[in-house]
């Protein structure tokens, strides 16, 4: 009895952990179940989730191509245009400056980006037209006339407009700046006033020589009639010889003016300048031989490194400067003694050095140099500032237009010309001064 009590106690025991076992299998069951719809359910959301994300970076993909295909469009309309663009930030530094700025102002790129603006770029006059004072307190200015003066001493001048950059909310984040150069317009502008003074007078000198010339003519018909009719052994023939002399150069006097007034059509072609000179000082010698017997002509090129020296001159118009020049030598020394012709272009660095203040010439210039000297005594120092002036001369025969016509013809090709006394040597010098292109870039 005893051990069927206790068989009947073991097997109720065990019916008890095997419901326990069934029970904690099927809530393992639910419990894995439950977990299988959990982890299809997510499946699902990543997957449309993924799906989302695969469209997004489509959608981003197509915007990042179009934002990189918009700056490069932009990038290659800043790097064609020629005028000079520079933007700066809220806090004045520069984010973009394109080529044309970088050649016009003659500063690297690589030197700007991301510098100030104050410490960059000069200031000029006026100091408030530029994109950093625009920046600051939100003036805009458009086509205002500016002029720089650059590190190397030469003045620029610029036209710059400015304009607020704004995000879109409408708040100020910087200013660009567009600006051109305006050097060489100016440049012509003073050279067209030039010869629009030179027509005036020309005008004027015409119609001078219409009123003088008839009265004249009159007084030089009547004196050669009176010269006919008077016998060779009377004395007033030689009174009358003297009024139709006078009348003779009268006319040549109105000539002459007429000839230096008129305006002169230039005809420019590149040259190369130490062949024209040479060819230049072989026709004067042809022209002048009978002169020329105690007389030595030099001619030199200052600039061994420079193979050809081209210019882009009149040369028809700038021979007759040549001879005007070394005719006045020539009689300067009485037909003996020497003349020295000597040429260099000068580097863009001397140039300005030496001539900034005589000659407007831009970053892509420089100056070619033509110096002619005698071995005479020099010019009195009174007469110097005179030396160009129509009608002036110191000879007893000559009418003084030799050297103003010569400094017209240089002037009108944009050219200086000036005279001082040697101070190496006796004698005068003159410089001819000429622009003239180079073969470097500035500011890559």
């Amino acid at each position: 009895m005893d051990e069927l009590s206790k068989t009947l106690d073991n097997s109720n025991t065990d019916s008890s952990e095997l419901a326990r076992f069934t029970e904690s299998y099927a809530s393992f069951n639910r419990i894995i179940n439950s977990l299988q719809r959990k982890y299809i359910d997510l499946k699902e959301e990543f997957s449309a989730q993924n799906n989302l994300l695969v469209q997004a970076n489509k959608k981003l993909v197509e915007l990042t191509d179009r934002n990189i295909t918009a700056t490069e469009y932009l990038n290659s309309i800043l790097h064609s245009i020629s005028a000079g663009v520079i933007t700066v930030d809220s806090d004045g530094k520069i984010t973009h400056f394109n080529p044309a700025a970088s050649v016009i102002l003659g500063i690297p790129k690589s030197d700007s980006i991301e510098k100030s603006y104050r410490d960059i770029i000069p200031q000029g006059i006026p100091a408030h037209a530029n994109a950093l004072r625009t920046a600051e307190t939100g003036n805009e200015f458009e086509s205002v006339e500016k002029t720089i003066t650059m590190a190397d001493k030469s003045k620029l001048r610029l036209s710059v407009s400015t304009a607020l950059i704004k995000d879109k909310n409408g708040n100020a984040i910087g200013a660009t700046e567009v600006f051109q150069d305006l050097t060489k317009i100016k440049k012509m502008e003073n050279e067209i006033a030039r010869l629009n003074t030179l027509a005036a007078l020309g005008e004027m000198a015409a119609t001078i020589a219409h009123e003088v010339r008839n009265p004249i003519a009159g007084i030089g018909g009547f004196a050669a009639l009176l010269d006919r009719d008077l016998s060779v052994d009377d004395p007033n023939k030689k009174l009358i010889g003297n009024i139709v002399k006078g009348v003779n150069n009268l006319n040549l006097t109105i000539d002459t003016l007429l000839n230096y007034t008129r305006f002169e059509e230039i005809n420019k072609e590149e040259t190369n300048c130490t062949r024209f000179l040479d060819q230049a000082i072989e026709q004067f010698k042809i022209d002048q031989q009978e002169n020329l017997d105690s007389v030595e002509i030099q001619h030199s090129k200052l600039n061994s490194t420079e193979k050809s020296i081209e210019v882009s001159i009149d040369p028809m118009l700038f021979r007759q400067v040549i001879f005007n020049i070394m005719k006045n030598g020539i009689e300067a020394i009485d037909y003996k003694g020497i003349i020295k012709i000597q040429t260099e272009k000068l580097s863009r660095q001397k140039a300005l050095k030496l001539y900034a203040e005589r000659l407007m010439f831009g970053l892509q210039e420089t100056v070619i140099e033509i110096k002619i000297s005698d071995s005479g005594d020099g010019i009195d120092k009174h007469n110097i500032d005179k030396i160009f002036s129509p009608f002036f001369t110191t000879k007893t025969e000559g009418n003084g237009l030799g050297l103003a016509v010569a400094w017209k013809i240089v002037k009108t090709h944009g050219g200086d010309m000036f005279v001082e006394n040697n101070k190496l040597e006796s004698g005068a010098l003159f410089t001819i001064l000429l622009t003239t292109g180079i073969n470097n870039r500035q500011g890559e």
